[in-house]
């Protein structure tokens, strides 16, 4: 188990939440992911959270992105992040 990988991933799904939520959505899927991070498989989590984010066209900032990276590169698993639709990925500074 990587703490610090989990801690990044469940930071990641906060603020996916949250954005979510301003857009009056809930995504339960990011529920799931929380779950699989607590049953100790943060490689499938991170394999959840970007196919969540692309369904539900879930913006990521740049630094959450290089978060979500930071974690699955610790984990060897850097190649599913990449999975994410560019055009989600946002500005560091914009909180759309």
């Amino acid at each position: 188990m990587n703490s610090s990988a989990n801690d990044d991933i469940h930071a990641v799904v906060d603020t996916l939440k949250q954005r979510a939520s301003a857009r009056g959505e809930t995504v339960p899927a990011l529920a799931s992911v929380l779950k699989l991070v607590a049953n100790d498989e943060p490689e499938i989590a991170i394999d959840c959270l970007i196919n969540t984010a692309n369904a539900f066209r879930l913006p990521m900032r740049q630094d959450e992105y290089d978060r979500l990276m930071s974690a699955a590169t610790r984990l060897e698993y850097a190649d599913a992040v990449t999975d994410i639709e560019p055009t989600l990925l946002l500005p560091k500074l914009d909180d759309t």
